[in-house]
């Protein structure tokens, strides 16, 4: 969120006394998100690889070690499990790769077609090779939220290497309630029997929400010829219009949501992640705020060139942590 609408957020969500509810499924590494209030954030971390599920609850994650620290979180739940369409045990795959570990065995032949990806060279029966496969608690969305008091859950943030259809579909009595939803979704099936964007567009749009935008980075492209990437347009933030996009993050926002307070989160939430038309549309015709000065600051805002060098910079920093942390 640039610094500009920081305050504006946090106070939006002190006059109307409001929380927001965060689950991250797949929350390998920690999670880091909502900074600017993160005070009144209660966050659920879902993680079904043991070994980083250890990582999360002692604070010895690849971040942690970097001295980078855990938002200050309202409170903060750990769980470790996996999310799907059914209640029961699951198969988990513990790669050599930590970051693709996951319940569905990686399909080697598509995989093997992209030699470059996320800025470095993939040999992919290495990369994908599988350390050794646990038997993990399978449980839906649905079945949880009672069990923790979810009675909604306002940021749902979901990467599962290729079960993110399955956790979505597992929490169908709940997606009404769901404000805004971040979910990796894959173009071509990197994963033997995954759904792909398609499938999971078609479920989102089923209960009410929208795609808003593909988050792309450099790191979701592939290349299968080409030794080299060469990123496009650079000072502009584009990825390369060269390879082809495998993954990408689907930001789906629900139209359908139609409580005051949870519609004013999902307004702080697009601000947090500066989709300002946005969130400019849901307060001026969900919520009671009648805040003239900030709604004319969202209609007009321009990206400072200053701003912009500091975002791209941010970004690319965080790119080059987020290779390093694949590499781990």
């Amino acid at each position: 969120m640039f610094e500009v609408f920081e305050g504006h957020a946090r106070r939006l969500l002190d006059e109307a006394g409001a929380y927001v509810t965060m689950v991250d499924v797949g929350a390998r590494g920690g999670v880091y998100e909502l900074r600017a209030f993160a005070e009144r954030v209660d966050l659920v971390g879902i993680e079904a690889n043991p070994d980083a599920y250890g990582e999360l609850v002692e604070n010895r994650t690849w971040w942690a070690q970097q001295g980078v620290a855990l938002p200050p979180y309202r409170s903060v739940r750990w769980l470790n499990l996996a999310l799907g369409d059914d209640d029961g045990t699951a198969q988990f795959n513990v790669l050599r790769n930590p970051g693709a570990s996951g319940l569905l065995p990686v399909d080697l032949e598509r995989t093997g077609e992209w030699s470059w990806r996320a800025g470095f060279e993939i040999d992919a029966g290495t990369y994908f090779e599988i350390d050794r496969v646990e038997e993990v608690p399978l449980r839906r969305l649905d079945t949880l939220a009672p069990e923790l008091a979810l009675e909604h859950v306002d940021y749902l943030k979901v990467d599962v290497e290729g079960s993110e259809y399955e956790v979505l579909a597992g929490a169908e009595g709940l997606l009404p309630r769901v404000g805004l939803i971040r979910c990796e979704v894959g173009f071509v099936p990197r994963r033997i029997g995954q759904k792909l964007f398609s499938h999971v567009d078609l479920l989102l749009r089923d209960h009410g929400f929208d795609l808003l935008r593909y988050e792309y980075d450099q790191e979701q492209i592939g290349y299968k010829e080409r030794t080299v990437p060469t990123v496009f347009g650079p000072d502009l933030g584009y990825a390369d219009r060269y390879g082809q996009p495998v993954i990408a993050e689907a930001i789906y926002v629900n139209r359908e949501l139609a409580d005051p307070v949870r519609n004013l989160v999902q307004a702080v939430l697009l601000i947090d992640r500066n989709y300002l038309d946005e969130a400019l549309y849901v307060l001026k015709r969900r919520t009671d705020v009648r805040d003239d000065e900030l709604f004319a600051r969202l209609r007009d805002y321009r990206h400072l060139k200053r701003a912009h060098k500091a975002f791209l910079a941010a970004r690319g920093a965080a790119g080059t942590a987020k290779r390093l942390l694949r590499r781990t």
